[in-house]
């Protein structure tokens, strides 16, 4: 078995253990042993290849260098201020040129980037970041702590209206003492907030003075330090990047991205099997499913299984689920399975919690309410539920799932009407709690804090809802994400956020139902190729300046 860093990172993916994660990182097993590794990485694989994708691919297949990928993404971009605008399709092509000050795993684990340590003082107001030494703007100028003191201080000030400004709200300065020590400073202690620095969104590395303070659109991006440099944007034609032959990480392997905008996304797909491109971003299900059965040929996926959320929500404080038990019926009728395979098909995964199972923040050993048709009869008839007909709100894109959870509840009696409106009458019945459940989405954060914090916390008016939109208050609850937002203490930290999402299950002001995944297709010769949970074009430890071609 050949170990490289294409099988390590497998082997991660996977989420390999024992004698296949030691072999892995390099230490000696017996031959034994080594045949068990084998079959275990093999059935692994086999078992996570539908999704992923990796069954066309052998392990042994050495990466080649050179050549130009043409990729068709779901649309433009619109700015080439770094800083400004830095979410979907901005985010994700500014990734490619642009780096974060820390990365992100696929665990959810904090990990070194541009800085490659850091410390923390002990009253939890100072960070102080060691700078990697050596890392390169895309003009030649090796990139110092005063660049990132600057991106800072740029994103801080109001008027230039910088995405990441409300993250960074915990910073009341920073000082660059000396050309690779960055020293940020907060107004108070925040555990949260080093999970801020792992991707562009806050801010990314770009040379001091570089951009003029005030001004949105500018005519050229300004040099990162990415594995891909900017060479040309045509607006509603074509991105040009090409490979950095100075990067100071894993140099790509390829020597040109095109990126081009298509927004139909059949045009996408039928691009791709015409050859017109290469690779494609979002692919319908429909036409993934078919590639899967094998009636598309020469076309492989991969796939980011977990980008989509769906989750079930109550108005907790209106009638008629501000009874628990009415609640709790609803959570033992559903089957996740059965709602998520109805709009994702078979990729769809059920889910009992907003991080997916493998994430760092995932907690085994909390029991919610399992599936029993029973269960849920005898809860309905003590809830003192007498057939009234309750609506759930629903946008088109719910629909199908909507309908599906319409016959599982009246497998035990309830009667469900949909109450279909457009995207936006249902953000303003949310806002104004005027609903009585409702299939939504949502998304994770890389600290528990943000990803909870907003969804349950009490708010004083609930005719103008802002995160937490159940309108759910538990006195418990509120200081559960007060103590999590201050703790640093890692276990305590894990303890805290482990009995939130216990309470969650108990309370049930929403019941998550499970992840969909968005699909890359791309043409056979296309290799390498991997995504993370936000189904970025590049993350931490892979993405485009991984994939080769083999051609």
């Amino acid at each position: 078995m050949v170990v490289n860093e294409s099988t390590f990172l497998r082997c991660r993916l996977l989420l390999c253990k024992g004698e296949t994660r030691k072999k892995a990182f390099g230490h000696q097993i017996s031959q034994r042993q080594g045949a068990t590794v084998m079959r275990r990485l093999l059935l692994g694989t086999f078992m996570l290849a539908l999704l992923l994708g990796w069954g066309m691919e052998s392990i042994a297949d050495q990466p080649k260098r050179g050549g130009t990928i043409t990729m068709a993404i779901r649309k433009d971009i619109s700015l080439m201020n770094p800083l400004v605008g830095t979410k979907s399709v901005e985010k994700a092509v500014r990734g490619l040129i642009f780096e974060p000050l820390l990365g992100l795993d696929l665990n959810g684990k904090i990990q070194p980037n541009l800085a490659e340590g850091w410390s923390i003082s002990k009253d939890g107001k100072l960070y102080t970041f060691k700078i990697r030494k050596g890392v390169k703007f895309h003009n030649g100028q090796e990139m110092k702590a005063e660049d990132l003191k600057f991106a800072i201080d740029y994103t801080l000030d109001p008027k230039n209206g910088a995405y990441g400004h409300s993250d960074l709200q915990p910073v009341k300065r920073v000082e660059a003492p000396d050309a690779y020590t960055l020293k940020i400073h907060l107004k108070k202690a925040s555990p949260v907030f080093l999970s801020l620095l792992t991707g562009i969104r806050a801010f990314s590395a770009i040379p001091k003075e570089s951009l003029e303070g005030g001004v949105k659109r500018i005519s050229v991006f300004p040099p990162g330090t990415g594995p891909f440099k900017f060479v040309e944007w045509k607006s509603k034609r074509r991105i040009v990047l090409e490979r950095n032959e100075d990067y100071w990480g894993h140099k790509a392997f390829i020597d040109k991205v095109i990126l081009r905008p298509i927004r139909n996304a059949t045009v996408r797909f039928t691009a791709l099997r015409a050859g017109d491109v290469d690779m494609v971003d979002t692919t319908p299900l429909e036409w993934v499913q078919q590639v899967v059965r094998g009636n598309i040929k020469g076309i492989n996926y991969t796939s980011a299984p977990r980008e989509i959320l769906r989750r079930l929500q109550f108005n907790v404080p209106a009638s008629p689920f501000d009874n628990k038990k009415l609640r709790q019926a609803v959570a033992h009728a559903i089957d996740r399975k059965e709602l998520m395979q109805s709009i994702f098909y078979e990729f769809g995964v059920p889910s009992d919690q907003k991080y997916p199972k493998g994430h760092v923040w995932y907690f085994q050993g909390i029991s919610w309410p399992a599936y029993d048709l029973n269960k849920a009869r005898t809860l309905l008839k003590e809830s003192g539920y007498n057939g009234q007909t309750i609506k759930v709100m629903v946008q088109p894109a719910h629909e199908i799932m909507a309908a599906t959870l319409q016959a599982q509840l009246k497998k035990i009696g309830m009667n469900i009407r949909l109450d279909m409106l457009t995207r936006g009458a249902f953000t303003t019945r949310v806002r104004r709690g005027e609903f009585a459940f409702r299939i939504t989405g949502g998304s994770f954060y890389p600290d528990p804090s943000a990803t909870y914090g907003s969804d349950f916390r009490c708010e004083k008016d609930l005719k103008k809802r802002t995160g937490n939109s159940s309108g759910y208050c538990d006195k418990e609850m509120d200081n559960l994400i007060k103590k999590g937002e201050t703790e640093f203490d890692p276990d305590i930290r894990r303890a805290v956020f482990k009995r939130i999402i216990t309470k969650v299950a108990e309370d049930l002001p929403e019941v998550y139902l499970g992840y969909g995944p968005r699909f890359f297709t791309f043409r056979k010769f296309v290799k390498g190729f991997t995504t993370d949970d936000n189904a970025d074009f590049r993350w931490w430890r892979g993405g485009l300046h991984y994939t080769w071609l083999d051609k």
